[in-house]
């Protein structure tokens, strides 16, 4: 029932199009803000125990919802996940962003392919010396995780409350990105330890999806036992699943190769996760 969960919430989001004009999560925020101004003067309010309050009360009505599902038909229940699950997951935004970057390039339209770089390039990924090309590489390789991967990770472990609390953590770690406090130090510590994980487990999808050879090493140069390198983790696998290289010479290659394959990679490593969910299911292994 889980996989048939996960398998119609992608449905949807891929067929209907445009859900993300209903992903707000500014009430988390909201709700932070709100609760600072009443418990900001406690000395425990900046640290683990404020964001444990502040994650506790905005997952408290899916709790309560979720406990009252359990008395009502069982359907019930599941319509609350799977619409729990769409609003959590963000996958279609980015295919289509790829999808217009693609078209701009191999359209030599410049102005659009300086602004869509901009949006899906994140720069706080990014080396000295990396290309617009490397920038997208790595920062969608991140960006999927987050947006698909990792949601979807924590819905199998912990069902809606899993899915809801991976993406308020991220929300917020968005949100703090640029501020130094204890609060949003903890809210950092929790990202990397729920992200832990499930960006291994994506690491295995793309090496299965692209080059395995080139894949681990690409895993192994960047693992140092530590929770923080999470998304270098990502994208030096990432990279070395695609066999990215700049100057290889592909016949009749389009000036978007790379973008492309990447996104295919991408897709090919979403089937693979599906697919071990299938068998896993089929076994008994997942309800």
């Amino acid at each position: 029932m889980i996989l048939i969960v996960i398998l119609i919430a992608l449905s949807l989001d891929f067929f209907l199009g445009g859900l993300e004009r209903f992903r707000n999560f500014n009430w988390c925020i909201s709700l932070y803000y709100g609760l600072e101004k009443r418990l900001s003067q406690y000395k425990f309010w900046d640290g683990t125990f404020g964001l444990l309050i502040v994650l506790s009360v905005a997952l408290s009505g899916l709790i309560i919802v979720l406990c009252l599902a359990c008395s009502l038909p069982w359907f019930v229940e599941i319509v609350v996940s799977l619409i729990v699950l769409i609003y959590c997951l963000a996958p279609e935004d980015l295919d289509n962003r790829l999808d217009e970057y693609i078209t701009a390039v191999d359209e030599d339209n410049a102005g659009a392919v300086t602004e869509l770089a901009e949006g899906l390039t994140d720069e706080t990924l990014l080396s000295e010396n990396d290309s617009n090309e490397i920038a997208i590489i790595k920062s969608s390789l991140v960006e999927s995780h987050k947006r698909t991967f990792g949601v979807i990770f924590w819905f199998l472990i912990l069902g809606a409350v899993g899915a809801l609390l991976y993406r308020l953590v991220n929300e917020i770690n968005d949100e703090f990105s640029d501020v130094r406090s204890g609060l949003a130090d903890s809210n950092s510590i929790l990202m990397n330890i729920l992200e832990w994980p499930s960006s291994r487990l994506m690491v295995l999808g793309l090496a299965l999806g692209g080059h395995l050879v080139d894949a681990m090493p690409g895993w192994s140069k960047a693992e140092h036992l530590s929770i923080e390198v999470n998304n270098e983790v990502l994208t030096d696998a990432g990279l070395g699943a695609l066999q990215y290289r700049s100057d290889i010479v592909v016949p009749d290659r389009e000036k978007s190769y790379w973008v492309d394959e990447l996104k295919s990679l991408l897709n090919r490593t979403l089937i693979i996760w599906l697919a071990i969910l299938g068998i896993m299911t089929l076994s008994g292994t997942l309800g």
